[in-house]
């Protein structure tokens, strides 16, 4: 204790305050918009049968990939091979017609010089060729029909893509009419995924695509944890929505992994451009006051 100018005091010593030091530096940030998204695929077929029949095989694993032409069923092509042979038939037999009545033609003709027959006959002749070459005409697109309904007794795969659960078994009768099909292909590799983002950021994303370059496009999972996917900005839907203010975009990724599964909700983030020799500072530095951030 000390008495000065009458007045006792106590000197208490000054408890050290512990505060934590970073350095500013310039650094590269990128301008982001984040959004959530569905996946959807880029093509989702149905196969159904073309031709009505008995499905006598089912050439595929459900859950399979598959490609593009690949033979997927395969229905009783017997119906479809015996009306083809009849097709044949019948253009065979009419040809021979054709032929003949086109001889017997070139024959009047010759007659006629000779003033050997009448015109009348020679017409009549002119006209039947005429009426064959229509009938063979009509058996040759019979044959192609016929050749044709026997292709479609080969189920092939429309896209490539991984297939669904299978809905009909060996043995059943198939038709075009079946609304389910027989089973569904879902293309996978590349893949979109679809987000919407608010209104007042349009001008910004417009501007990076008129950049030249397509921004990137970054997936991640539910809780931002894990990145899925990495792929590029493909559309902007060309109206705003009334209701939520918001405009529909569309992303696309390749997908190689197939980490992004179809109807999958992901975390979207879209990379605008970067802010070059900016200065950083941790965030726990940043304080806000009455005149702003500090």
């Amino acid at each position: 204790f000390r008495n000065v100018t009458g007045v006792q005091t106590c000197a208490l010593p000054i408890s050290p305050v512990t505060v934590g030091v970073a350095t500013a530096e310039r650094q590269t940030f990128p301008v982001i918009l984040d959004a959530l998204g569905t996946v959807t695929p880029v093509a989702t077929a149905t196969v159904r049968a073309q031709v009505s029949g008995v499905l006598q095989q089912v050439l595929f694993s459900e859950g399979q990939m598959v490609q593009r032409g690949q033979l997927l069923a395969v229905i009783d092509p017997r119906p479809f091979e015996i009306a083809l042979m009849q097709a044949t038939g019948q253009l065979r037999r009419d040809e021979a017609q054709l032929e003949n009545a086109r001889v017997t033609e070139k024959r009047y003709r010759m007659l006629l010089a000779q003033d050997s027959i009448a015109q009348q006959d020679v017409d009549s002749q002119v006209a039947l060729v005429k009426q064959l070459e229509g009938t063979v005409n009509v058996d040759r697109a019979a044959e192609r029909s016929a050749k044709l309904n026997l292709e479609f007794s080969r189920i092939a795969a429309p896209i490539t893509g991984r297939i669904g659960l299978r809905t009909v078994d060996v043995g059943n009768l198939v038709a075009p009419g079946d609304a389910s099909g027989i089973v569904t292909i879902t293309q996978i590799a590349p893949i979109d995924v679809q987000f919407t983002l608010p209104q007042d950021r349009i001008p910004d994303l417009r501007a990076a695509i008129a950049s030249g370059k397509s921004p990137q496009v970054i997936a991640l999972d539910r809780a931002r944890a894990h990145e899925l996917a990495s792929g590029r900005f493909l559309a902007l839907d060309n109206l705003v929505d009334p209701q939520t203010g918001t405009v529909r975009a569309k992303a696309r990724f390749e997908n190689p992994k197939g980490m992004l599964f179809p109807n999958q909700f992901v975390n979207v983030r879209v990379m605008l451009r970067s802010v070059e020799d900016a200065i950083g500072v941790p965030i726990s530095a940043v304080r806000r006051g009455g005149n702003g951030d500090f």
